[in-house]
């Protein structure tokens, strides 16, 4: 989840970044995590993925909840404290095509004991400026965050609160607005990546994986090793943003922003405030920007 060496920092916890690859959908795999679940207190995961657009598969996540039952199982009997699983799934509504989204408990039903939840409105319902959140778990965890986030003095306003929980309470209005907000952002994701798919044919440097949720289109531009008019050599993932952004007012976010750290090439691209129309202006800018590269 975005943010969570902020929280690790926080809390003065020890964090463990886990880097994925486009092999498994940029998501964490069970024989990443076993070495790193002896001692850890949180395990999370976030399906649909932000930066990435894609969703955990039953298989896998199923490994990995098998793995976390398994820990706990041993923990148990050695007397000693569990290892939770965070799932944030505030994308969930937001998926598309053939994905169906997933949850630990609905694999493996004893990970209940384990999984806190951590959900909201401003992805789903484009309520990016109001940030009601909200978390489902084990009761005696729930009654400890919200002990917290009572002494803490910073939360959403209570008429944010009243109304959200009118919102989620009116299921007609709910799953309307999702379905028609849904096929938009569908519509516009496919656009973008079938555009690009067009640049890759014709042999640009140019990759994309397929959405599966949230709002983003993983991206990949290499032209690693090519230079710009002005002579530029490219060499890293930020020259090639500010040149994409500068030449093709393209823009695009760096995967580094994210935690990674490998100079390879793959951005996050968000269509959360640009319309088809917008897109298709896009590309042919995109396209030159490219084909001027020596």
């Amino acid at each position: 989840s975005w943010n969570n060496n902020h929280y690790v920092h926080l809390t003065g916890a020890s964090g463990q970044p886990v880097f994925c690859r486009p092999e498994s959908r940029f998501m964490p795999t069970r024989e990443q995590l076993l070495p790193l679940l002896p001692g850890a207190r949180l395990l999370c995961l976030n399906s649909p993925l932000n930066p990435a657009g894609t969703t955990i598969e039953s298989d896998l996540l199923l490994g990995i909840c098998e793995a976390v039952l398994a820990e706990n199982e041993g923990r148990e009997r050695r007397g000693e404290r569990p290892l939770y699983l965070m799932y944030d799934h505030i994308y969930w509504m937001l998926t598309f095509g053939g994905t169906v989204h997933i949850t630990p408990p609905q694999l493996v039903a004893e990970t209940a004991r384990y999984t806190v939840f951590v959900d909201g409105i401003s992805k789903a319902f484009a309520a990016t400026g109001l940030r009601v959140g909200f978390a489902v778990g084990p009761s005696d965890v729930i009654a400890r965050m919200s002990a917290i986030l009572g002494h803490m003095g910073a939360w959403a306003p209570r008429p944010e609160q009243v109304a959200t929980v009118g919102l989620l309470d009116d299921g007609p209005g709910m799953h309307e607005w999702s379905r028609e907000f849904r096929r938009g952002i569908e519509s516009r994701l496919t656009l973008l990546h079938r555009g690009l798919q067009a640049l890759k044919v014709l042999g640009l440097p140019v990759e994309s994986v397929a959405p599966q949720g949230a709002i983003y289109l993983t991206a990949r531009f290499h032209p690693f090793g090519r230079r710009t008019p002005e002579g530029v050599l490219l060499q890293t993932n930020e020259q090639v943003r500010r040149y994409l952004l500068e030449t093709a007012a393209f823009a695009a976010v760096p995967f580094q922003a994210f935690g990674a750290i490998d100079e390879d090439g793959w951005f996050r691209l968000s269509v959360g405030a640009v319309g088809e129309a917008d897109i298709e202006a896009a590309l042919p800018r995109l396209q030159a920007a490219l084909e001027v590269l020596a």
